[in-house]
């Protein structure tokens, strides 16, 4: 699975790996935003994130609503106001309530992501239907991550001394993208070309 797409009412995110990374196409409301992510600035750390719905708050609203409907009515029977002036009254009541419910917005919602470390968010929604797709795609980035590097850095390359080439093969080692077997093999070979040169 190269691709991965995910949305969230009127927000969409595209994922991709290319070649050298991952592309992410981040659609919010009337914003679009593309940008990619190379392989190099792409770690392994991954973090979960579960936010649940803040309740106390939620309590809060539900209260401030109620006492606005109260109030409404106790001041509709104390001053006999008219259908529309208790409506006006009304609205005015209920404003506080519509206000601290604009401003906490974010915690009125239950919210699980998943992200990878990188130098530019790598962020998927993680909730229960999600996950074994997220899974699956963070396992090929890792793997796809894994081949480009051995593509790159895996190899005689006669145009790159010697010593830099050693030095990948020993990163290619140590991040256990290759066995000891293998970085002992392409050492050799190196080795023996730095002998055939010194000639």
């Amino acid at each position: 699975m190269n691709t991965l797409k995910q949305k969230n009412g009127r927000n969409s995110v595209y994922f991709e790996i290319v070649e050298d990374g991952v592309f992410v196409k981040n659609n919010f409301a009337k914003e679009l935003t593309e940008y990619k992510i190379y392989f190099s600035d792409i770690q392994f750390d991954e973090t979960v994130f579960r936010k649940k719905k803040d309740g106390v708050l939620i309590g809060i609203v539900i209260s401030m609503i109620f006492n606005s409907i109260f109030l409404t009515i106790v001041i509709n029977e104390s001053y006999q106001l008219s259908y529309t002036m208790g409506m006006v009254v009304f609205v005015i009541a209920v404003i506080p309530s519509l206000i601290v419910t604009a401003i906490c917005n974010s915690e009125f919602r239950k919210e699980n992501s998943k992200s990878l470390a990188a130098s530019k968010p790598l962020i998927f929604s993680y909730t229960k239907k999600e996950m074994e797709d997220v899974d699956a795609f963070i396992l090929n980035i890792k793997e796809s991550k894994k081949q480009f590097f051995l593509k790159e850095y895996y190899k005689v390359d006669n145009l790159i001394p010697v010593h830099i080439q050693i030095n990948r093969i020993h990163w290619l080692y140590e991040n256990r993208y290759i066995d000891e077997s293998e970085a002992k093999f392409i050492i050799d070979e190196l080795e023996s070309k730095r002998i055939i040169e010194g000639l």
